[in-house]
């Protein structure tokens, strides 16, 4: 039976040069982005070449968090390695074949236009909840969320629990992580996104997933077998904690 993998990108199998896995060298991999700046976005060689090999008889689906013009920037992996669907802005916006699907994305706006009205608020929430000396730079993207740029820093449980008690009232909910913070309609997830995807596919595919994030957790549950490559403050049930390596991801899929 053919597979598909739902699979993040940044933390997961896509690496700053600051989150290069300790065993992983530059050297040792392709540079699938190129900042301003001059920095690179690294995925591992061997994986790359794993995956146009394993792709000739399965799915390969990225799903992030990425705006859809940071998800475009990877174009020079995608010419490396074709990929058929691409889920990006948390699972707002769909690529078929690189061409970005209208219908998929107008029909998400729809779904989420009670919340979107409530952008306006949700933004003044954030400007007065959260310590602006941390707040570097605020981005709504693609119109269906934000994520803010902070200094880096460990978030106090009560204070992550603050913020989305006033969040909720608008059906919004916040994500924490030491130097983003993402603020997302709460029906704006990867897994609302993927088990859309899986209805398309029907049963004729197994499903499998990646990832790294708190974003990710519930996607990787809804996959029949999956690996997690963060940090875990508290266990999750059901969930199967691996580090990253290609051995790992050899033996999901092989599987």
């Amino acid at each position: 039976m053919r597979t598909a993998l739902f699979t993040d990108l940044d933390g997961t199998i896509l690496f700053s040069k600051r989150t290069l896995p300790a065993e992983l060298k530059e050297e040792n991999c392709f540079k699938a982005e190129t900042y301003g700046n001059g920095g690179h976005g690294y995925m591992e060689s061997e994986l790359v070449n794993f995956f146009i090999d394993w792709q000739r008889d399965n799915l390969l689906i990225p799903v992030t968090t990425r705006s859809m013009e940071q998800y475009e920037r990877l174009s020079e992996i995608w010419q490396k390695l074709p990929i058929p669907f691409a889920l990006t802005s948390n699972g707002g916006n769909l690529y078929r074949d690189g061409v970005l699907d209208e219908r998929w994305n107008k029909e998400v706006r729809e779904y989420l236009a009670m919340e979107l009205q409530h952008k306006e608020a949700v933004l003044a929430i954030l400007n007065v909840i959260l310590p602006q000396e941390s707040v570097r730079k605020l981005k709504d993207i693609d119109g269906l969320y934000y994520c803010v740029l902070v200094t880096e820093r460990k978030w106090d449980e009560g204070f992550i629990q603050e913020v989305n008690a006033a969040l909720a009232v608008y059906d919004w909910i916040g994500y924490f992580q030491h130097k983003k913070l993402y603020f997302l309609p709460k029906n704006l997830s990867k897994e609302q996104a993927v088990n859309r995807l899986k209805q398309e596919f029907g049963s004729q595919l197994t499903y499998k997933g990646l990832g790294d994030t708190d974003m990710d957790q519930e996607m990787l549950l809804q996959c029949d077998e999956h690996l997690f490559f963060g940090e875990m403050d508290a266990s999750v049930e059901g969930l199967v904690q691996r580090p990253y390596s290609l051995q790992a991801v050899r033996d999901l899929l092989d599987a």
